[in-house]
């Protein structure tokens, strides 16, 4: 067995008939074991390339069709935050640092 990059683990669903794959059909075509199969599965889904849910007790991964314009490394990268509070925190946080920016000015006057 050998260990496989996430891109070739995408380029598979490519190969295979379906839209959808299984951990399974990772590991029997790339010749991996099931451990490095779901953590590149699982890595592409945090690049916001592959999504998962599952059937009974079997997981199927599906390839999220992507753009020209978000299939630049860079854009792919926000996928991964789409579904977390980062933004709102990123507000928040700038709203106490002006807060914190217009108190400090205030004394300096």
């Amino acid at each position: 067995m050998v260990d496989v990059t996430p891109e070739e683990v995408l380029a598979l669903f490519d190969s295979v008939e379906g839209p959808m794959v299984t951990t399974a059909d990772v590991v029997d075509i790339l010749d991996c074991s099931p451990e490095v199969a779901r953590t590149r599965l699982n890595e592409l889904v945090e690049r916001g390339l592959v999504t998962r849910r599952t059937s009974g007790q079997i997981v199927l991964w599906t390839r999220i069709e992507t753009d020209q314009e978000t299939d630049s490394p860079y854009l792919r990268g926000f996928g991964a935050l789409a579904e977390t509070d980062l933004p709102e925190e990123m507000k928040q946080e700038r709203e106490r640092a002006r807060q914190e920016w217009a108190r400090g000015s205030d004394r300096s006057s």
